[in-house]
């Protein structure tokens, strides 16, 4: 089973309820850190106190308080990191966000991702999907049965759409259309609060059902 290969990490910023993951493959010391916002102390905690490496930053989109700890991750452990080039335009506005910190470091990242690509892994495979709605380079990455959603998709809600570059008609399209096209039992791991189910969503989220139980 993939989950008996791969380890999940989860650090919640307190300030703004903001997930970060780190996956670690169970039989290596090598990890991916997916959001890394304000908790990044936390997250290196953790890392160069068990001796892990970090292969990649990956990030579901530009909002600053998922990216805020990239500058130093990066600084810490050397490695790149990877967001859609539809979001690269927030990356210069991440210092504008209110408790972030002005002197934040530039937000530097070196790789693109691509709706459809599959990143190779420690021997495993992370797909990237593209969901544009809460903004127009946001993605999810599924890794086997478990879904990182970023901000498009919540326990009973979805991603706010009233920030520059947020489109609803975009955001349940990509709720409806790809996510729900995913095996019902697939775990969704979000950006901000609790994990929940797709088939739990497609019958309960009061903002996205699928059309079958409307």
């Amino acid at each position: 089973m993939l989950r008996d290969l791969v380890q999940l990490h989860l650090f919640t910023d307190p300030l703004y309820d903001q997930n970060c993951y780190v996956l670690r493959r169970r039989d290596t010391d090598r990890c991916l850190v997916v959001d890394p916002g304000l908790q990044a102390p936390a997250v290196l905690r953790l890392l160069e106190g068990e001796g892990f490496g970090c292969d990649r930053i990956l990030l579901t989109h530009g909002h600053p308080d998922h990216l805020a700890g990239v500058p130093e991750v990066k600084r810490a452990l050397g490695c790149p990191a990877a967001i859609h080039p539809e979001d690269r335009w927030l990356l210069e506005q991440a210092a504008t966000f209110p408790a972030i910190p002005p002197d934040l470091p530039e937000v530097v990242c070196e790789d693109d991702l691509v709706g459809g690509q599959v990143i190779a892994w420690q021997g495993l495979e992370v797909a990237v999907l593209h969901t544009p709605g809460h903004t127009p380079g946001s993605v999810c990455f599924l890794i086997g049965p478990d879904l990182l959603a970023g901000d498009t998709l919540f326990r009973r809600s979805v991603g706010r759409t009233d920030l520059p570059g947020g489109s609803w008609e975009s955001l349940l399209f990509s709720i409806q259309d790809r996510l729900y096209a995913l095996p019902p039992e697939t775990v969704v791991h979000p950006g901000h609060g609790p994990s929940t189910t797709i088939g739990e969503e497609m019958r309960s989220n009061p903002f996205a059902l699928h059309p079958t139980f409307r």
